[in-house]
């Protein structure tokens, strides 16, 4: 940073500078040239008005500008590059203009040009045609020379002066760009010290944003959400972590403790038979667990695409109800399926029927005798909402919000119940996700919990959308 702004800053100085040396030396410039100008007027003014030619005459004798203490000699000469009469001096100093340069001149003006004496002096002269100074002479044209020796003394001393100043602007250039990109790059070493002091277990710490300038306070605020993030993820992980161990310390323990029962005396067949029957619940529950923590995990990384497929809500309903339908009749819960018929969408079947089941088994899990459970089937706009109501117990209000978090349960005293590992809605939850879809849930505690699954049809089955 320091690097640029030197090169920048001192890049504009130099322009800068060096514009305004240009113009002094054209504005020193032009200025003699209309000096030159007035000379050659008043020269001619002057010859006009003497009777002839003599070197005496005021207009041909060397004179000095005060100002710039500079020589002018004045020169007339014929149109074949003849000298007339010129200031006593100037043979010496400059040769005469050729034919061909008195031929080029056109301009009643004048024609300016810069040369070098004999000596290597510059001069500046102004060639101009004045027509005869006398009645019938044929044309002549008046040169006038300026010695501008001092002039070029004056360019190399503010050169100098330049010189100078451009090398104290270097110097005071890289001090101050070293002092603002010093200023500027302290809030970005104070981002990172703390992002070198943030690890696992200091994700609390945030980038203090008062006092930022506008352009970092935007990258700390991303900053500070994406720790936000970090230290949610990390929680979650640590407490899915937590539930995870406690979920299989429990059927663990049972088979240990089953084993060490059994093997503690011998036993009859039967109650060998009893064991192994009691450690095959277990093992299936364990089973059924990982199973569904690696459906999680995958889901999660989205590492297995969706198997989409144009099926039928109303028949795939109905498989779901044939299934829980003897689970509902040894519970005496009456369970309807009220799925439209021709009601097609693009899903996961088996995903669609995974999540149904997980509702309806959840259903039937917290609905008493005599209740009952329906499923249901609509259009909602382009969405399709499939419905899982029942007369249950109902959930408070205070624990909607989280009935779809992993290990989530509302009775903790069910933490051991084989067919509650508070993982069955955040598996609805996350195949409603993938499809692109979300999940809604009324619930009163003592009249029962509707929970609705929206599902966005694909495109290609977004037309097909009907209802009979």
């Amino acid at each position: 940073m320091t690097v640029w702004y030197v090169l920048s800053a001192f890049a504009l100085i130099l322009v800068a500078t060096g514009l305004l040396y240009w113009v002094l030396v054209n504005g020193m410039y032009r200025e003699d040239v209309s000096d030159l100008g007035d000379i050659l007027e008043n020269a001619t003014l002057l010859l006009r008005a003497s009777n002839g030619y003599s070197a005496a005459s005021p207009a041909l004798q060397p004179a000095r500008i005060t100002r710039h203490r500079s020589d002018i000699y004045v020169r007339v000469l014929e149109a074949d590059g003849r000298t007339v009469i010129e200031t006593p001096g100037l043979a010496s100093q400059l040769l005469a203009p050729s034919k061909a340069q008195l031929a080029a001149v056109r301009s009643r003006q004048g024609e300016s040009r810069q040369v070098l004496s004999r000596r290597g002096e510059p001069f500046l002269t102004l060639i101009a045609p004045i027509g005869g100074l006398r009645a019938g002479a044929p044309r002549q044209y008046m040169e006038v020379a300026m010695d501008r020796a001092h002039d070029e003394i004056l360019l190399a001393r503010y050169r100098e002066r330049l010189w100078r100043i451009l090398g104290v602007s270097l110097v005071l250039c890289s001090v101050v760009g070293y002092l603002i990109a010093r200023g500027g790059m302290h809030p970005i070493e104070g981002i990172s010290r703390t992002a070198e002091r943030i690890r696992a277990t200091t994700l609390h710490e945030r980038i203090s944003t008062g006092g930022l300038p506008e352009e970092l306070r935007g990258l700390a605020e991303t900053f500070n959400s994406m720790l936000d993030r970090l230290e949610q993820s990390f929680r979650h992980i640590s407490q899915f972590s937590d539930d995870v161990a406690h979920e299989l310390r429990t059927p663990i323990n049972n088979l240990r403790g089953e084993i060490e029962v059994a093997l503690g005396k011998a036993r009859s067949a039967e109650e060998y038979r009893e064991v192994l029957g009691s450690c095959f619940e277990e093992c299936t529950r364990i089973s059924r667990l990982i199973r569904t923590l690696l459906f999680l995990a995958r889901a999660d990384t989205a590492a297995d695409a969706l198997q989409r497929e144009p099926i039928d809500l109303g028949e795939e309903l109905a498989k779901v109800g044939a299934f829980y339908e003897a689970a509902a009749g040894e519970g005496d819960i009456q369970l309807r399926v009220a799925g439209a018929s021709g009601l097609r969408a693009e899903l996961d079947r088996t995903l669609l029927q995974q999540a149904i089941g997980n509702l309806v088994s959840n259903a039937l899990a917290h609905t008493p005798a005599g209740g009952s459970v329906e499923v249901a089937a609509s259009t909602r706009g382009q969405d399709v909402v499939i419905t899982v109501a029942d007369t249950g117990c109902g959930i408070a209000q205070e624990h909607l919000s989280r009935v779809f978090e992993r290990f989530y349960r509302i009775e903790q005293s069910r933490t051991g119940s084989q067919q509650n590992a508070g993982l069955g809605l955040a598996v609805v939850k996350s195949i409603v996700s993938r499809h692109g879809g979300r999940v809604e849930i009324e619930s009163q505690v003592g009249a029962g919990t509707r929970v609705s699954l929206v599902l966005p049809p694909s495109a290609a089955a977004r037309g097909q959308l009907t209802k009979s």
